[in-house]
């Protein structure tokens, strides 16, 4: 415990909110005592569970252990689901608890890096979806046991997995400029925890670490949670606590080992006592009153304490028990403009003041509703308690279904794309789902991780309008994980636009070029093209297609065709480039490469290319150097390490040339059994 402080004024507010939580005495008094013990006494716990159903009171309860901590000196730091991934968790509590530049230097590295990754039209399909998930560890070198996460993901095949994770090196490998980056990417948890554990050892306070709806984060946050309190990251100081709250108790067979400093804390409704003397603390004593709220709220705490919000004295409705607890928190507000208020803020899934002023009309009740028991501030802005948002939709949608779509019209037209398709889905319904889907085909073009997002969002406004199609394009779309298969589920949807349809169809199309289904994949680019015929960069696509699949001769009039629209496309200067090269055409290709690379650069491939056209002219000091341009950029970048071996061998450097191809070996290199004959001839030279 620290040493006493003079009381600030949020010392004083905290005591003052402190005094006023009633309802869970036993579980605060549970807390309070631990954090009184010595570290030394065998009843002090350093893990505290709490679990139950949605609206028992976790969050409120979790509030209030995070205001007993700070008044017993700790440094407190709390995630929320507003948290969608480990880094994103890491950020959260960094930013409650202040760590040094450290962590945030590496977290912005990371940042960069898998902002870079998601806009790269080169990386393999399959590789973004593994990062997403943030389950490679290729610092423990457990690549095959890469466990299926998230709340929708199907299990992952071992085998599958450890190749994917042998792909996705050799890739990084090739991208970024040095290995550290390349672990920062691959296994944030190994290189971004230590960080941040070294600067929570330079607090010089005693830790509570906070998580609330574990049942939405647990997916990446419980091995790491297990790793945290291992010591696999480093040590944390002695008075160091965690409480963490979901819907559902931890698994005991991963949590077995902690039974002895840990204590669960099962919430269920209030009972009667609890709610009477909930009510009594907020003035609520009228017994008709009492005995209408214990029938609405069923005891559930975030319904009580709505009910309770208003201190409601009036027995004139309360004999009326029909209806929902929201109708009649509503009944009990006096006022009518805070009534309609508390109806429209459900209408967005989160808000700021601007978005609080569309959804309303005004800002006039917005300190008001800060201020009641279901709204929550996180880190995307304000929310409402779900159980409390799903009735008070339901009775807008009901009672006023011309206000609900108004609004949601008018909550739309200022919107981000995500949340304007959400709006005009709520408005309108099925009329709205070709352009929420054909939103999705979009945002899964600009970056495919954001198909996610888009296919919860469908799901969710479905089952919010209650409307049986989007329900079921929702569900298929976040249960289908596999990025090639989300983005199939729309080629042929006839309801579509044909320009949303052949973006669908090229973009399905360049993940199966990636995985060598070529066949498919230019039936994906002919169907595009049919659909768009005046995008003439399908045209580009299935020539670079037909170069892949070794026909460059058919795949020079496409590329022809796309460079004639585009003469400064570097991509489509490279692609012809190479299929000159094929055949045979070496003085066309070095023109298309050098202009190329002129226009960028930075554009390894294009040089490891070119440094092949140089080798197969018999122009070895231009290729190597080509090849040594290229490898000074990114020193594992595995083509340029092939092509430099290559051309060593012609100028009889086997030793820098063995060099090159152990480090491809090394490095997995799809081709590593070229590498490996490769070396064999040398030994044989040699001998």
């Amino acid at each position: 415990m620290s040493a006493e402080r003079p009381l600030t004024l949020q010392d004083l507010i905290r005591r003052r909110q402190a005094g006023g939580f009633v309802g869970r005495e036993r579980q605060v008094a549970v807390f309070e005592e631990n954090l009184r013990l010595p570290l030394s006494d065998p009843r002090r716990r350093v893990l505290f569970t709490v679990h139950g159903a949605a609206g028992i009171g976790k969050s409120f309860l979790i509030r209030q252990f995070r205001r007993i901590a700070t008044d017993h000196g700790f440094a407190t730091g709390l995630v929320t689901e507003a948290a969608y991934d480990l880094p994103g968790a890491l950020a959260a509590l960094a930013a409650d608890l202040g760590p040094g530049k450290e962590f945030a230097k590496r977290l912005a590295t990371y940042r960069q890096h898998r902002q870079d990754l998601d806009a790269d039209p080169t990386v393999p399909e399959g590789l973004s979806s593994l990062l997403t998930k943030g389950a490679v560890r290729i610092g423990l070198g457990v690549a095959g046991e890469v466990p299926g996460v998230g709340a929708f993901t199907k299990p992952i095949d071992a085998k599958s997995a450890a190749e994917d994770v042998d792909k996705l090196r050799v890739f990084l490998s090739r991208k970024l400029r040095s290995r550290d980056d390349v672990e920062l990417v691959m296994s944030p948890a190994e290189v971004l925890t230590p960080a941040l554990v070294r600067d929570l050892n330079a607090v010089n306070k005693p830790i509570a670490l906070f998580f609330d709806t574990y049942e939405r984060t647990s997916p990446f946050l419980d091995q790491w949670l297990r790793d945290l309190l291992l010591g696999e990251y480093g040590t944390l100081p002695g008075e160091t606590l965690f409480v963490i709250a979901g819907q559902r108790p931890l698994d005991l067979n991963l949590w077995g080992d902690y039974l002895s400093v840990r204590t669960d804390l099962p919430l269920d409704v209030f009972t009667e006592a609890e709610t009477r003397g909930f009510l009594a603390a907020r003035n609520v004593t009228d017994d008709h009153v009492v005995e209408d709220i214990l029938a609405l709220s069923g005891r559930l705490p975030v319904l009580v304490a709505m009910l309770a919000s208003n201190q409601p004295t009036s027995v004139d409705e309360v004999r009326d028990h029909s209806g929902s607890a929201v109708e009649r928190f509503l009944k009990w507000e006096p006022d009518p403009a805070r009534q309609r208020t508390a109806l429209s803020a459900a209408l967005p899934r989160r808000f700021s003041a601007e978005v609080f002023a569309v959804a309303t009309g005004s800002t006039d009740h917005l300190s008001w509703l800060r201020q009641q028991p279901f709204v929550t501030e996180q880190a995307d802005g304000f929310h409402y308690h779900d159980v409390v948002r799903s009735q008070m939709l339901r009775v807008l949608r009901r009672r006023e279904p011309e206000e609900w779509r108004s609004r949601h019209l008018a909550l739309a037209a200022d919107a981000e794309p995500l949340e304007r398709a959400y709006h005009l889905l709520c408005a309108d319904r099925a009329a709205a789902l070709p352009q929420a889907l054909e939103g999705l085909i979009t945002a899964f073009s600009v970056r495919r991780s954001m198909s996610v997002q888009w296919a919860s969002m469908i799901l969710q406004a479905g089952r919010e309008t209650e409307t049986p199609e989007i329900i079921r394009r929702g569900t298929e779309l976040v249960e289908t994980t596999d990025y090639t298969e989300r983005i199939g589920l729309l080629v042929d949807d006839r309801s579509l636009p044909a320009s949303a349809r052949a973006l669908a169809h090229a973009q399905r199309g360049i993940l199966l070029r990636r995985n060598r289904f070529f066949d498919e994949a230019l039936a994906d680019f002919e169907a595009a093209i049919q659909l768009a015929p005046d995008w003439i960069v399908y045209v580009g696509e299935r020539g670079e297609t037909l170069r892949r699949m070794g026909r460059p001769a058919d795949a020079l009039p496409d590329l022809d065709r796309l460079l004639a629209a585009n003469p400064d496309d570097d991509w489509a200067l490279g692609c012809r480039g190479a299929a000159f090269q094929a055949l045979g055409r070496f003085d066309e290709s070095l023109v298309d490469l050098s202009r190329s690379l002129a226009l960028r650069p930075t554009y390894l491939w294009a040089l490891g290319t070119r440094a092949e056209t140089l080798l197969r002219m018999g122009r070895l000091p231009e290729a190597l150097a080509d090849t040594e341009r290229a490898l000074g950029r990114d020193p594992d970048y595995a083509y340029g390490l092939s092509r430099r071996a290559l051309i060593l061998v012609g100028m009889g450097e086997f030793d820098r040339a063995a060099a090159d191809l152990t480090r491809l070996v090394e490095l997995k290199w799809p081709d590593d059994t070229w590498a490996r004959s490769q070396l064999d001839l040398i030994k044989d030279r040699r001998t």
